[in-house]
């Protein structure tokens, strides 16, 4: 070739190159002058008309990113739901390539060739509402400011390549909790679009998830491949898809048809592509998954299907689907255990109809052994809505097989031979060959044997063993005629029955009454609660010779949808138990609940306990309160409960024993009979109690009292309010009525109401609601008694032999807020010992100011009469004082007996005086919290009158015994004594007062004291003393003292020629002096 060619042709081939660069080059500097204008552009024409807001963080050009196509990158992609981005991105990726022609952007056409999309997300939200997340924040406002293009553009789009790359798409439906989540690793699609028809592919991987409320394990995690080719005629609206390929795991599946967009029909077919296991265990979740890696199977596992019909207005198209299994095996290699000649075909359609009504799926001809055991059956089921089921069922099986063929490691201690033979018919118009099927019989009957089954429970160490059950069904009838089993060292025997079994999965409005029997002979309720370790540690009962019989008569409707308790009869029979820790035994205990609408009515509940007997009957109105979680509304509760012999020996255990007094343990009622109904109201809260006691009677026969008639109404309100409205009756033989209303609430309204307490009674036996008898020993103690009560009324006292008596530490009633009550109590007659009050009239009033007015109190004791009125003061509750006048008509004083406390011991005045007291006593007496009083801080004021007066052992006068001239100073009578006595500082003084008794007239004084110190003066006749007496008093014999020269001796009369001699006593009664000696005289 010349030189001169060459170079022409160089030039030839150079020029285009060139040239092509050349374009090239202008091409790029078009797009990297233009990519910034037309992206922010675009973003901001975008904006203007998106209810979201699309965030671009930057742009740049690439040669080879889409090559032959130039793209350009866009840098951090978002889209935001509103305009004020305060949320996360509902779309972001990091970068996003568009792609342009290189011919397109010389003409200034800047039509996409290609997209690609890397690292990013997109999380779809589908609201309550049903709107989608992404489709309102993409939703565009119409420019109004554009001009309107009538012009008719006919849109052509070629989109060779979309790519998606690292990507996770999620979709939440918050209406259904449906949660969707895609991690796509590539897809590849491509997009054509024209006048006439659309088509597409797509091919890719991704990672698919799956979840719902209650199914968190079935589409977990599952790897999905796809390659799929899509395409739409728009004149026939048709859409055909020629390749539909979907591998999910290591399973493939086609599928390939049509779908008409105009006539909404579809036609498609699917089949299974490998037809062995890989289809089925595709489906199984991650962690079954993994357990199946251990597993080696083989077998043909096939299926295809057809959907074919109208999808028009929500109507579903009729759909086929066949499958079957064959010459399949599973073969566990870790435990050496293999299920063989495992096979079955089955059919599926939704029948005539296209719906549930009409569906029936069949598995036919399925056979199996598992292990040296043996699996036949054939099941149908028509009607999905309320199936209809054909079932036959020929197995016999090793349980043990079961749980070291599946590994799982709470089965694998399981032993035990499960055989079970089913012939279950509910249809009778089947339309299948006979051979498939197999004879059938008229009826349904079943039978299940379990034979030395032996497993654990969980997280419980003790094994059921032994168990053996057999039940058989014959026209629907179910009955439970064996079942046994031990748990640890308990044992169980159960029995039952279910009259229609059947019944109970078509929900059918028959009546249906299931039957149980139980019994144990021992139970030991720690190993039985051994699975929760707090509780068994806390349980140390055991139960013996435990029985129960119980029964259910219902409609299945009522046990399917009970409202809230299915209604109908339960009844309870041949309920016994014997304890080990409750030292008791019941003994053939029954009862039956009635259960409607709106009531419980619980009949005859009756049984004995040890020799207690007890009937108990009841009602519920209402019930259905009980069971909502805010109770609002009325309910009422009504009992009635009677016992021929009822003793507490029976009832009480080691614990309740010590909440029931000590005098009680023992007691033995008869005749009881307690009738009650009580009215609850309730708004969110509690708010009264309105109890009826129609009756409560009964015999105690070791305190010997008897109730009787006693009823009444109680009312009680959360608001702190309590009324007795006439509660009545008698308790052995005393009677009483009492009406009270109590309220401490702070309402004004209801504060303004009198709070009041009425009780009546004809008669009050104190003694026998105490149970008090006065034994020969307590009678002889009284007698026994050495204090003396004078003709003065000086008290002699004796120490009571208890230890000393801390009265501040008890109960302080005055330190509880007083409040405005009023109190009237109306008794005929109180027996109290041997003292008898009666006609007892009182009334009192409590104030709000920590004071207690006794306004009234008039009664008949010790065959005479007395009243009082009185006023308590606690307004200083650690100075509690007592001001009273009382007025005393003709008393007996033997009968008269009173405590008191001096210096912290409590003394008793005896009985060393007899005779009738008239009087009247003002006293002002300090008390301690228990109200017992402080006598040394006390003082009285005593007017009296004594007539026909005896002082039994006075102690002055015994003291004078040897004195005295034959005379009995153990009793010494006076017909009248009169004197005004003053109680001061712990002492009793006694002026100056003549006193005519059986030893002559005498005048007496003094001073005595509660420690038992005494000081008196005495004024006796001289011709009383002794010759004994003058030589102890003078040191010399009577005819030697001359009177007139003696001081001590003088006339009481000056006319008279009686003399008289002043004798002093002082000392204790065990050790007194006696002495000569005058009363000092007072001083003006």
């Amino acid at each position: 070739m010349t030189p001169v060619t060459r170079k022409r042709l160089i030039r030839f081939i150079l020029i285009p190159v060139i040239c092509l660069l050349v374009l090239v080059g202008v091409a790029v500097g078009i797009l990297v002058t233009q990519q910034q204008r037309l992206v922010n552009m675009a973003v901001q024409e975008l904006n203007k008309q998106l209810n979201g807001e699309l965030v671009v963080g930057g742009s740049d050009i690439s040669l080879f990113q889409n090559f032959p196509y130039i793209s350009i990158g866009l840098k951090n992609v978002q889209l935001y739901a509103n305009k004020q981005k305060s949320s996360k991105p509902i779309y972001e990726a990091e970068k996003m390539y568009m792609g342009f022609s290189l011919p397109d952007i010389l003409r200034h056409k800047y039509n996409v060739k290609a997209i690609v999309l890397k690292n990013g997300h997109l999380d779809l939200v589908q609201q309550t509402d049903g709107q989608l997340n992404i489709v309102a924040a993409s939703q565009m406002h119409q420019d109004t400011t554009a001009a309107k293009d009538t012009s008719n553009v006919q849109l052509d789009l070629h989109i060779n390549k979309v790519v998606v790359k690292n990507m996770l798409v999620s979709y939440i439906d918050q209406k259904n909790g449906q949660h969707i989540a895609v991690k796509i690793e590539r897809i590849q699609s491509a997009l054509h679009y024209d006048s006439a028809q659309l088509s597409t592919d797509l091919k890719g991987t991704m990672v698919f998830d799956y979840t719902r409320p209650g199914d968190t394990t079935l589409f977990r995690n599952k790897h999905v491949s796809t390659e799929i080719k899509l395409s739409y005629d728009k004149a026939t609206q048709v859409a055909a898809l020629p390749v539909g390929k979907l591998k999910l795991e290591e399973a493939a599946f086609n599928i390939n048809g049509t779908a008409n967009l105009r006539s909404n029909t579809v036609d498609f077919k699917f089949s299974g592509d490998r037809p062995d296991f890989k289809q089925l265990f595709a489906f199984a979740p991650e962690d079954i998954a993994k357990e199946l890696k251990h597993f080696k199977y083989d077998g043909r596992l096939n299926f295809d299907g057809t959907v074919k019909g109208s999808i028009k207005n929500g109507q579903l198209p009729h759909i086929e689907l066949n499958f079957a299994c064959s010459n399949a095996w599973l073969h566990n290699t870790d435990a050496n255990k293999k299920l063989d000649s495992l096979a079955f075909k089955g059919y599926y359609s939704n029948g005539a109809g296209n719906s549930l009504k009409t569906s029936e799926l069949r598995l036919l001809n399925m056979n199996a052994r598992p292990g040296e055991g043996v699996f036949r059956g054939n099941i149908v089921i028509r009607d999905f809505t309320d199936p209809k089921i054909l079932m036959q069922v020929n197995s016999e099986l090793e349980i043990g097989f079961v749980g070291a063929f599946l590994g799982i490691k709470d089965l694998e201690h399981v032993t035990g031979h499960i055989n079970l033979n089913m012939d279950f018919k509910e249809l009778v118009d089947l339309s299948m060959p006979q051979k498939a099927m197999g004879k059938l019989t008229q009826g349904i009957q079943s039978e299940l044997t379990v034979r030395d089954l032996t497993f654990r429970i969980p997280s419980n160490p003790y094994l059921v063993e032994h168990l053996n059950l057999h039940a058989a069904m014959k026209d629907g009838f179910l009955k439970l005629d064996t079942l046994f089993c031990n748990i640890g060292n308990s044992d169980f025997h159960v029995n039952g029955s279910i009259s229609d079994l059947p019944a109970l999965f078509h929900h059918q409005e028959k009546p249906v009454t299931v039957t149980l029997s139980a019994h144990s002979d021992k139970m030991i309720l720690k190993e039985l609660l051994a699975f929760d370790s707090s509780k068994s540690s806390k349980v140390k009962e055991e139960i013996y010779g435990f029985n129960i019989g119980m029964s259910l008569e219902t409609s299945v409707n009522e046990l399917t949808h009970p409202n809230p308790l299915p209604k109908g009869k339960f009844k309870i029979t041949q309920l016994r138990a014997a304890f080990k820790q409750y030292p008791h035994a019941f003994h053939d205990f029954g009862a039956a609940l009635t259960i409607s609408d709106t009531s419980l009515l619980l009949r005859n509940f009756a049984g004995l306990i040890d020799s207690s007997d007890i009937q108990f009957s009841g009602r519920v109105n209402n019930y259905a309160l009980w069971f909502n979680k805010v109770m609002r509304g009325k309910t009422l509760v009504a009992f009635d409960l009677k016992s021929q012999h009822l003793a507490m020996r029976d009832l009480l255990g080691r614990y309740s024993r010590q909440y029931v007094p000590k005098d009680y343990h023992n007691e033995v009622g008869s005749q009881i009979w307690l009738r009650s109904k009580t009215e609850l109201r309730y708004d969110s809260v509690f708010k009264f109690a309105n109890i009826k006691i129609a009756n409560i009677s009964g015999e105690l026969k070791k305190h010997q009292f008897k109730l009787d008639s006693i009823s009444g109404n109680i009312k009680f309100g959360a608001d702190h309010f309590v009324k007795l409205d006439t509660l009545r009756g008698k308790i052995g033989r005393s009677d009483f009525n009492v009406s009270m209303r109590l309220y401490t609430g702070k309402d004004t309204a209801r504060m303004k109401k009198e709070n009041y307490l009425q009780f009546a009674s004809r008669f009050l036996d104190v003694d026998e609601l105490t149970n008090y008898k006065l034994s020969a020993a307590d009678a002889a103690t009284e007698n026994n008694v050495a204090a003396a009560f004078d003709t003065t009324g000086t008290v002699a006292v004796k120490t009571v032999s208890t230890p000393a008596v801390s009265h501040d530490s008890g109960f302080n009633i005055f330190q509880v807020p007083f409040i405005n009550f009023k109190a009237a109590v109306n008794i005929g007659k109180i027996k109290y010992r041997k003292l008898w009050l009666k006609n007892v009239v009182s009334n009192i009033r409590m104030q709000e100011n920590q004071q207690l007015f006794l306004d009234t109190l008039a009664l008949d004791i010790a065959e005479g009469r007395l009243a009082a009125h009185a006023q308590f003061n606690g307004t200083n509750p650690n100075k509690i004082f007592l001001k009273s006048l009382i007025n005393a008509t003709d008393i007996n004083i033997e009968k008269m007996m009173l405590k008191l406390d001096y210096f912290g011991q409590d003394y008793v005045i005896n009985k060393n005086i007899k005779g009738r007291l008239t009087g009247q006593i003002k006293s002002f007496v300090l008390v301690h919290p228990d109200l017992t009083p402080y006598i040394d801080q006390s003082r009285a004021q005593l007017d009296i009158n004594i007539y026909n007066g005896v002082l039994v052992n006075f102690a002055p006068m015994q003291a004078m015994s040897s004195y005295f001239k034959d005379k009995n100073l153990k009793m010494v009578r006076f017909d009248t004594l009169r004197n005004k006595l003053t109680f001061k500082d712990g002492a009793l003084t006694i002026p100056n007062m003549n006193i005519n008794t059986s030893l002559g007239f005498m005048e007496i004084s003094g001073k005595q004291a509660l420690d038992m110190q005494m000081e008196y003066y005495l004024r006796i006749p001289l011709k009383m003393v002794t010759q004994v007496g003058f030589r102890m008093l003078f040191g010399k014999k009577q005819e030697e003292v001359d009177p007139d020269q003696v001081d001590a001796i003088e006339y009481r009369d000056k006319e008279k020629k009686v003399r008289f001699m002043n004798i002093r006593i002082s000392g204790t009664p065990d050790n007194y002096k006696i002495g000569l000696g005058k009363a000092p005289k007072k001083t003006s």
